[in-house]
């Protein structure tokens, strides 16, 4: 499986699928948490994540499938986006990157963390792979994977 996955750089050029993944993945979740789906503010955001370089394209069996966002700070280390197209969902492809993120922070000594909306069902995912919620807002869940001792 492992061989099946792999990651790229974003480029300006992914900009429009960037923007499909994120739509397809987070559209519904977003309207049901605010009540709205931004078009603008998404596509800004997803701009600036490729400016500076902090996602990547997530590739399977040579397609590219998704997005992550993963972002290393001295105190733990931060997964912003794991977002696959549904057509490569349930497969274990985002068992298989979140395994590789989990060994990064273990090897540095680091909780892994990310936050969740509530209405999102990844949150079941993320419980099965050792998260627990750490902190709640109203909209999402805040959620920590320790590193074990």
């Amino acid at each position: 499986m492992t061989n099946r996955v792999s990651l790229r750089p974003t480029t300006q050029a992914d900009e429009a699928f960037a923007y499909r993944v994120r739509e397809t993945t987070m559209r519904d979740y977003v309207i049901e948490t605010w009540g709205v789906w931004n078009a603008e503010e998404a596509r800004a955001q997803i701009n600036e994540n490729i400016r500076s370089l902090k996602s990547k394209i997530i590739v399977i069996d040579g397609h590219d499938a998704g997005v992550l966002r993963v972002e290393e700070f001295d105190t733990h280390i931060f997964l912003d986006q794991l977002w696959i197209l549904p057509e490569f969902q349930g497969q274990g492809f985002g068992r298989v990157i979140l395994r590789q993120i989990l060994e990064k922070a273990k090897s540095g000594g680091l909780p892994l963390r990310l936050w969740v909306l509530r209405v999102n069902p990844a949150r079941e995912f993320y419980e099965r792979m050792g998260f627990k919620v750490i902190e709640q807002t109203q909209a999402s869940l805040h959620m920590e994977c320790a590193p074990s001792r």
